[in-house]
């Protein structure tokens, strides 16, 4: 007994039970599930994430590709998604946002081919200098303004030409320029044709006397002869008092005067001392400028605005003061196919100065003509685009977004243009770096039918 209390022996008490574990084992247990949790959280978010990039996956892709694509703005078919330097021609990539829909606009409205929208950075706006405007509605120009040229009114041009062969004798006015009166003797002509008739009726007027009658116009055969010889030299051309002076005179001329039949300024002159003429041929022109023409050139858009009888007025450089008033007198028929214009003539009085007339034929200037007020939506005339196959504007939608927009064209008035369809009242456009932004428009254009299979 007392060797078993003595003898070194471990007592019952001391001695380990057969249900408990070591100290570190629950905590290596706990650890154990806490990860096997961790990983259970981890895989049902990597599902999750899997699930969600699959059903959102071609936008996001998409987003992606517009975020990193580059390309060359001389070489547009270089494309690639990450910065460097053209192939081509070793220029710095730049960065860029493909088209969205193809260049389709989002507002609905019709786009322009070969344009795209697109998006600008502000600082990319501010170094390229760009100015919007809104598009308005105002009152359009009540005047519309053209080109026009001073000509000699045609009512007042006189050809003068002679009937009868013969030679120059006398040659009164000599220069082109000179200014005549009506009835002024110009040149006499020698004409062996003109004297025989005129002595053929001195003869028949001498036979009518010594038959007692001495009247032309006196009955029986000499009166007949008489008249008959006076009307061949009206045939001739011959002038009334011309022939009753070789009456009293009773003696043929030598020579057969010319004379003006209008007052105005010889704008032409065909003969010299001596020389021949012949029927037909003119001798002389005169032209009379107490009233004169103005042809103006105005745009086929603009002539429907224009009414025979309208008010137009002239300004020319040589008078700055004066503004010379007439109306509407004509409007052609016809436009040039060259500069698309038509004329449209006014008649003008002229006025006398210092050194003559004041509208002298030739003379350039500007014509004014009063219209009618009307309105409409306008932009400045910079914000039109317009490559002879279309015309468009670019709208401004907010948030550096651009579009291009096709659109019909009224009147222009001054700096102002009319849109008739494209636009609405409200709308912002570009009204200055248009060259700037339409070639990036292309550009993204090109791009996009790159980027498409």
């Amino acid at each position: 007994m007392s060797a078993d209390k003595d003898g070194g022996g471990s007592r019952p008490d001391d001695a380990p039970h057969g249900n408990d574990a070591p100290a570190g084992v629950s905590t290596a247990a706990a650890l154990r599930w806490f990860l096997v949790a961790l990983m259970a959280v981890a895989a049902i978010g990597s599902v999750a994430y899997w699930l969600r990039s699959q059903s959102h996956g071609p936008a996001s892709g998409q987003k992606s590709a517009e975020q990193v694509l580059y390309t060359c703005a001389m070489h547009p078919q270089i494309i690639q998604d990450h910065p460097g330097n053209c192939p081509i021609c070793g220029m710095t990539l730049i960065r860029v946002t493909p088209a969205r829909d193809g260049g389709a606009a989002a507002s609905g409205k019709p786009g322009v081919p070969g344009l795209a929208p697109i998006d600008l950075t502000p600082d990319r706006i501010q170094l390229i200098g760009m100015r919007t405007a809104p598009v308005k509605r105002a009152p359009l120009g009540d005047t519309l303004r053209a080109a026009g040229v001073v000509a000699a009114n045609e009512r007042g041009l006189a050809q003068i030409s002679v009937r009868f062969a013969g030679w120059v004798q006398q040659l009164l006015v000599s220069e082109t320029g000179r200014r005549v009166k009506k009835g002024e003797v110009l040149a006499t002509i020698y004409s062996p044709e003109v004297i025989r008739a005129e002595q053929e009726l001195l003869t028949a007027r001498g036979w009518a006397g010594h038959a007692g009658t001495g009247n032309d116009s006196a009955p029986g055969a000499l009166g007949d002869l008489g008249a008959a010889a006076r009307r061949r030299l009206e045939l001739l051309g011959i002038a009334a008092p011309e022939i009753d002076a070789v009456i009293a005179r009773g003696k043929a001329a030598d020579s057969v005067p010319i004379r003006s039949p209008v007052d105005g300024f010889v704008t032409a002159r065909n003969v010299v001392p001596g020389a021949a003429v012949q029927p037909g041929p003119p001798l002389f022109e005169v032209a009379d400028l107490s009233r004169v023409w103005v042809l103006a050139d105005v745009f086929e858009r603009d002539a429907v605005r224009l009414r025979v009888g309208q008010k137009g007025s002239l300004e020319l450089a040589a008078y700055p003061d004066e503004r010379f008033e007439g109306r509407v007198q004509f409007i052609y028929p016809t436009v040039n196919a060259s500069t698309r214009t038509l004329k449209v003539r006014l008649e003008l009085p002229n006025r006398n100065g210092p050194g003559g007339v004041k509208l002298r034929p030739g003379m350039y200037g500007n014509v004014s003509f009063a219209l009618p007020a009307t309105s409409g939506l306008v932009v400045p005339a910079e914000a039109l685009v317009d490559t002879g196959d279309h015309q468009y504007v670019f709208v401004a939608t907010g948030g550096g977004h651009f579009e291009p927009r096709a659109v019909k064209v009224g009147t222009r008035a001054g700096d102002q243009v009319q849109i008739v369809e494209g636009v609405s009242d409200g709308e912002t456009v570009v009204a200055t770096g248009n060259f700037l932004v339409d070639s990036e428009s292309r550009l993204r254009a090109a791009m996009a039918g790159q980027a498409r299979p």
